[in-house]
């Protein structure tokens, strides 16, 4: 079952908001992530991120295979 997009959207908020990262697993690679997000891209299509790297990335919401929401550290 796909993650509910709604949910997702709710939890990048909450995370831009409070700095924090989330974590989610990718279709492709099916590893764990764990992104801090910055914002949203398109009409809602995905959100825009960065890696632990620095790196900048975007992430479609039909790429995501898991969600396990906004990281406490």
């Amino acid at each position: 079952m796909e993650p509910d997009v709604s949910i997702m959207t709710l939890d990048i908020i909450e995370a831009i908001r409070s700095q924090n990262y989330v974590l989610l697993n990718k279709k492709a690679s099916n590893a764990q992530v764990e992104l801090l997000p910055k914002g949203f891209y398109g009409d809602f299509y995905g959100f825009r991120a960065y890696n632990l790297k620095g790196e900048e990335t975007k992430v479609p919401f039909n790429e995501v295979k898991s969600w396990s929401g906004v990281s406490k550290k």
